[in-house]
């Protein structure tokens, strides 16, 4: 039943470069000193980001700038990060190794070189770069480090809990590879004469639980696994660091979107959060095959909703479908706005700034598109008590009208018998 360490630790390499990345480059940058993108437009996609064609004129750029002598550390990595974007991550280690020995023990340094091992493959050293980057800047780039080992951590504990079926890991993350032996063993377990599945414990099965139990004090005499929870502050900042790998890195990656989520319905039963939620679950139901997955992810996007009034599924996917629609178009224009700055020869940043940058009192604030959120998912909700409801209106009525009719009566005839007395 269980897979060999080799083929669980390959297919986690390969999840986690396509779930994780903390890159630290000019963007970065840049970006950290403005507004963060929030989560809906982060899960549409709805927010700046340079295109492949970007990526490779900046390589061009930031090189003829370190030959004519130009001497800044941050132009190593802002090619180390474009070669990294372009999939080619021999590179941008090299790079990065180039830049450790003129420039040694810098925090941009280990980060990028430990995502950019992981990415390749490399996942051990991957960890070894990330803890390094902890040691020396522990709460840099709004923590992304530390969450993103978090995911990773995760992942193993997932995997070790059986989350990899037969050479495939099966998403969602939460979902269960062995319910049907399990609730076999569960109905046999007092038969002597049935053999049990030897099958792994289910294990945490929610990244909110995940890193609440990362946090606890295990030494509490009230500590249990299973009902941990983190503080409001705690949550925002999870919440905060998954959202910047997801702007850093793959904002459709199913396994981001899902820990998003994770994070996202604990806090509340009633807020914004949960909608959130329902669409980023959605969008990781987009982007999975597994017919399975897909039903499940839809499922768990339709309980993270439930409860809430006037909030149904059916018209929120509706809005999602119109945001990515929008997202689509945003990001399509944006990439051939590049292509021809490129072409023309301009200064590609200077006018991507110009363009999506907003002057502001206090400097320069990134810009991003408007996501229409509310007005789309929420309807007037029908009283719970249509009858009671509809006695109450009829009821309000007639006392309205007696009250008028005896108001107006007296008038009336009043004038009546004046203009009665008139005309005799």
């Amino acid at each position: 039943m269980k897979n060999s360490l080799t083929s669980i630790l390959l297919l986690l390499i390969i999840l986690v470069s396509g779930a994780t990345a903390c890159l630290w480059d000019t963007d970065t940058l840049s970006e950290e000193m403005s507004e963060s993108p929030t989560a809906i437009e982060l899960v549409t996609g709805a927010f700046p980001r340079h295109s492949k064609e970007f990526y490779r004129w900046r390589i061009d750029d930031r090189k003829a700038r370190l030959e004519a002598g130009e001497n800044d550390p941050l132009l190593y990595d802002d090619i180390a990060v474009a070669y990294d974007k372009l999939h080619q991550q021999e590179q941008a280690i090299e790079w990065m190794v180039e830049k450790e020995k003129k420039y040694p023990g810098k925090y941009e340094t280990y980060a990028n070189l430990g995502t950019f091992h992981i990415h390749g493959g490399n996942f051990s050293e991957g960890i070894i770069h990330i803890e390094k980057a902890l040691e020396i800047n522990p709460e840099a780039h709004f923590n992304r480090e530390r969450y993103q080992l978090y995911v990773v951590k995760y992942l193993q504990h997932r995997a070790e809990h059986g989350q990899f079926n037969e050479g495939q890991l099966l998403l969602p993350l939460s979902r269960d590879a062995f319910v049907e032996q399990r609730n076999f063993n569960r109905e046999n377990h007092d038969r002597e004469d049935v053999e049990l599945h030897d099958i792994p414990e289910l294990g945490i099965n929610s990244f909110y639980t995940f890193i609440a139990n990362e946090l606890a004090d295990k030494t509490a005499t009230d500590y249990n696994p299973r009902y941990v929870q983190m503080t409001g502050e705690q949550t925002s900042a999870a919440v905060q660091g998954i959202l910047g790998m997801m702007r850093f890195g793959h904002h459709d990656s199913p396994v981001l979107l899902e820990c998003l989520a994770d994070l996202l319905v604990p806090r509340t039963v009633h807020g914004v959060g949960n909608r959130i939620a329902a669409r980023a679950l959605l969008k990781a139901s987009y982007e999975v095959e597994d017919t399975t997955a897909r039903d499940m992810y839809y499922e768990m996007a339709c309980h993270a909703i439930e409860g809430q009034e006037g909030v149904k599924i059916a018209p929120l996917e509706l809005a999602l479908a119109r945001e990515l629609k929008q997202a689509k178009q945003y990001y399509e224009e944006l990439t051939q706005l590049e292509k021809e700055w490129i072409a023309s020869g301009a200064d590609v940043e200077a006018e991507f700034r110009k363009k999506y940058y907003r002057q502001t009192a206090d400097g320069e604030t990134l810009a991003f598109f408007p996501v229409e959120f509310e007005r789309l998912t929420k309807s007037n909700p029908r009283p719970k008590n249509l009858l009671e409801y509809l006695i109450f209106i009829t009821l309000a009525s007639i006392v309205l009208g007696i009250s008028i009719t005896a108001h107006l009566l007296p008038k009336i005839i009043a004038k009546w018998k004046m203009k009665s007395g008139s005309a005799s």
